[in-house]
């Protein structure tokens, strides 16, 4: 919803603080029905979620600095959809599936209260946390970013030739046709030029070590 209203709205951030508060205010429906349910559990998981956005404002707004990493965020992510369609599914896969289903899978593991999964979770925390790191430094350090909008531009132009690929091949036979016609080309004279050209490609050619022992057979010839 952030992102998305980002996008739309000119005045972005304007945009802001109605956002967080519009964030606040889903919240509402959870707790009211969880109230009504009489579960601990539901009342439990809607006040997560009412203090999830209140941290998330209390960290994101307050400050000034702070409100920028969203906004520049926002931005950024609306740069590079324009230049593909696959950034959305990308940053939609990544951001409420994947980095969700991984942090699931860590705590389960020191959940479990076993000396092995313990360990084991400890080193998949560690390589987690070297992969954030790497991928920063490679982000900012190794010109990550101009590599990843250079990508990008080629799959956009890819993608746009395959789409305009058949009316070009039409158009270009048009010319041809036309180019024919106007240098007065009979069509007989072309279909025994287009047969010249194909025996042209199936002759075998002739490589240089062979064309020096076929010289040096006709030098011992002549001695």
């Amino acid at each position: 919803m952030l992102t998305v209203s980002f996008l739309v709205m000119p005045h972005i951030t304007q945009m802001l603080p109605l956002t967080l508060g519009a964030n606040i205010g889903t919240t509402v429906t959870g707790l009211l029905a969880s109230l009504v349910s009489g579960s601990v559990n539901a009342l439990q998981v809607a006040l997560c979620h009412l203090f999830f956005n209140i941290s998330g404002i209390i960290i994101w707004y307050p400050l000034p600095f702070m409100r920028k990493v969203p906004l520049e965020g926002a931005r950024a992510l609306g740069k590079w959809t324009r230049r593909s369609r696959a950034i959305p599914p990308i940053y939609i896969i990544v951001v409420f599936f994947v980095i969700p289903l991984l942090l699931l899978a860590l705590s389960e593991l020191f959940q479990q209260k076993k000396v092995g999964l313990t360990v084991l979770g400890t080193l998949l925390c560690v390589f987690v946390l070297y992969g954030i790191l790497r991928f920063i430094w490679w982000w900012r350090r190794q010109e990550g970013r101009e590599k990843f909008l250079a990508w990008l531009d080629r799959r956009s132009i890819v993608e746009s030739t395959k789409k305009t690929l058949p009316e070009d091949m039409i158009y270009l036979k048009a010319k041809v046709d036309q180019l024919a016609e106007h240098t007065g080309l009979p069509e007989d004279e072309e279909e025994d030029l287009e047969k010249v050209v194909a025996a042209d490609e199936e002759e075998p050619k002739v490589t240089d070590d062979e064309e020096e022992a076929v010289a040096n057979e006709e030098t011992v010839k002549d001695e």
